[in-house]
């Protein structure tokens, strides 16, 4: 139950952050399934930044959909970056850029809360530590006692916040899966 409510969030947060990023980038066909397409990707999304991401550094969320592209280039793309995939895995990291993978579904279009978001096929990069998200006390649970039963119902709730401000919505890039 925990872990719904915490996908939840992370849903919420991500669709708003890729919703108001003011940097746009279509994919080449294929998108990041294709291994020829990463270098290039994540050459074209860097340059989008450039000149900030010195300090922060850089990061991009794909959906576990999308690892497909990225582990046949690692495993192809020089002898110690495919020793290092071949032998570890999945790279973290790709041209300094921190590589979050979310389950597939995660990006929507649909209204989530009371804000309406249209995210599907599209996945978000930016520099690091400049949006604000907050989640104080993290994930709670209560036992509530129910009426005329035995037992207890189990409740899971966490408060969020969430916001990118407009100066900064720049260094957010909205990317479009070709």
């Amino acid at each position: 139950m925990m872990y719904a409510v915490a996908y939840g969030i992370d849903k919420f947060v991500l669709n708003n952050l890729c919703e108001d990023a003011t940097g746009t980038y279509t994919t080449p066909t294929g998108g990041f399934t294709s291994a020829a397409n990463i270098n290039t990707i994540m050459a074209n999304l860097n340059s989008q930044v450039a000149g900030y991401e010195n300090t922060y550094g850089t990061f991009i969320v794909i959906e576990n959909t999308d690892l497909v592209g990225f582990a046949i280039a690692g495993a192809t793309n020089g002898f110690s970056m495919a020793d290092s995939t071949l032998k570890n895995g999945f790279m973290n990291n790709w041209m300094g850029t921190d590589i979050y993978v979310v389950r597939s579904g995660t990006f929507v279009s649909t209204t989530l809360g009371t804000t309406t978001v249209s995210n599907s096929g599209h996945r978000v990069f930016g520099v690091n530590k400049v949006a604000t998200y907050a989640s104080p006390r993290g994930l709670n649970y209560e036992e509530k006692p129910v009426s005329l039963k035995t037992g207890k119902e189990i409740v899971v709730y966490g408060l969020i916040g969430f916001k990118l401000w407009a100066q900064k919505a720049g260094l957010f890039v909205d990317i479009t899966i070709a």
